[in-house]
């Protein structure tokens, strides 16, 4: 409580002291730098590829003209990400405005946006390009143009200022993941990161949202009064770390770091996420505000009551829903007789979802239609069920933002089967056959950026007959898992 009221003494000072620091940013120059980003002959800025390439040379020249220097003699964070057989260079752009006090100036503040998008396809024999006007050439402008602000205002910043633009985002955090990694500034000297993803839909959201602000120390101030001072609505705010986007490599090294975010209303990756479809003004009205509060915040003695990584980790209870597809193999076991029938075709499909546990378990529960059975003495027996699986995944940590995450794990299973047919007819679940099942479940696998994969085994602990006296016969199955994570 005393360090969070001696910041906004500070915070209040700083206001007294920048109020001629009225912040002015033009609509018409965001618009051109989208214009520029998002048009068609830079083909999507597709990582890896020439018209990416293009587009941080203009990043580059526009940090220039703004008054952004380059960090340590170069703008270009260059690097090589390996993907299957191939080796992609990309490369972040990146600035920086010295910090002016002498205590504080060796402590980073880092604006981020990425400029990377989803490139293009043929469709049809045509040309289908993908511009992400508002994912992400607007999060590109604005923090252009927050530099500028900064670079250009008549009172310094007291903490230094990184600009960057990161590369391959789409693909995986890999930029931001690669500039943490890298130590291109290093991680013990950054007290706070904003990402700019998505910021130019702020009449149509209603506000913008800034996701992961509660880890800060005063931000009371930052979604109120200073929010108010602008005439700015924050719609959203909480103390979440996003996942999905530059905030991520950040905040899982302990560093506070917000989403600044005006949800999902423009045409979120499709092609119609054109240039003249965003809101310019309310783009402005971002910039103001987030220069503003860089300005003051870099002058503050503490920002953030966030936790160190590991805790913050293991406490975070992370919820990710996904979809499964399930192909395999279903059987019989007959364990008195040593005997195992011949198999057929089985598969499952539906929801599922990741509850981060800690940095290695994971608590995986899933709800899935399927189908199974196995060859039968009155021929091929099949049921339709509602599993409901549940596992812990023990897993190694990966590399955040792209790399491979493989995993071990064991849990269990319900199922109830509403349906079956043998080659005789209807199964009678209600005197011959248990409608009700349960088994354990073993398996491995391992995640590449959204997608999953694994195998896995499902083994009965009930027999299929109702007939306690009947042989025992106990249904297994034999799966490949594919499942993709929102």
């Amino acid at each position: 409580m005393i360090q969070t009221k001696r910041l906004l003494l500070v915070l209040a000072a700083g206001m007294t002291v920048s109020l001629s620091a009225q912040f002015s940013t033009s609509p018409e120059l965001l618009k051109q730098h989208v214009f520029y980003l998002a048009s068609d002959s830079l083909l999507g800025r597709g990582f890896g590829t020439e018209q990416g390439r293009k587009a941080s040379d203009y990043i580059a020249c526009r940090f220039s003209q703004a008054g952004i220097g380059p960090y340590q003699g170069d703008y270009f964070h260059p690097f090589t990400h390996r993907t299957g057989i191939l080796n992609i260079r990309g490369r972040n752009v990146v600035g920086v405005i010295p910090g002016s006090d002498p205590e504080l100036r060796e402590e980073y503040i880092v604006v981020g946006a990425h400029y990377d998008h989803l490139g293009w396809k043929v469709s049809d024999g045509d040309t289908v390009v993908y511009n992400g006007a508002d994912d992400n050439a607007s999060g590109i402008a604005s923090i252009i143009e927050i530099g500028r602000n900064l670079a250009g205002n008549a009172e310094s910043p007291g903490r230094s200022i990184i600009i960057v633009a990161f590369d391959g985002e789409e693909s995986g955090l890999i930029g931001s993941t690669r500039f943490v990694e890298d130590s291109t500034v290093s991680p013990e000297k950054i007290s706070l990161m904003f990402s700019l993803d998505m910021v130019g839909m702020y009449q149509a959201h209603g506000g913008v949202d800034l996701h992961g602000v509660k880890q800060m120390t005063g931000r009371e101030w930052l979604t109120g009064e200073l929010a108010a001072k602008h005439g700015l609505v924050v719609r959203k705010s909480d103390g979440q770390v996003v996942q999905r986007t530059d905030t991520a490599p950040f905040g899982n090294r302990g560093i506070p770091a917000i989403h600044v975010f005006t949800g999902t209303e423009s045409p979120y990756h499709k092609p119609e996420d054109d240039a003249d479809l965003l809101d310019y003004d309310g783009m402005a009205l971002i910039v103001n505000y987030l220069s503003d509060a860089l300005l003051q915040l870099s002058r503050a003695e503490s920002i953030s009551d966030m936790q160190p990584a590991e805790e913050t980790a293991e406490k975070a209870g992370i919820f990710t829903p996904g979809v499964r597809l399930n192909l395999g193999s279903g059987h019989h076991e007959y364990p008195e007789a040593f005997y195992r029938a011949k198999s057929i075709f089985a598969t499952q499909a539906g929801l599922f979802a990741n509850i981060r546990i800690t940095r290695f378990l994971t608590l995986q529960p899933e709800v899935l239609y399927g189908t199974a059975g196995s060859r039968h003495p009155d021929g091929k027996f099949r049921t339709h069920s509602v599993t409901v699986p549940l596992n812990l995944l023990i897993s190694n940590p990966g590399r955040r933002g792209g790399g491979m995450r493989t995993s071990f794990q064991i849990g269990g299973y319900y199922s109830y089967h509403f349906a079956g047919k043998t080659d005789n007819g209807a199964v009678d679940f209600t005197a011959e056959y248990n409608d009700r099942g349960y088994g354990i479940t073993y398996g491995f696998g391992f995640q590449v950026m959204r997608f999953q994969y694994g195998v896995r085994f499902q083994s009965a602990l009930s027999g299929l007959y109702r007939d306690g006296d009947a042989e025992r016969v106990l249904p297994g199955q034999v799966y490949f898992l594919m499942g993709f994570t929102f």
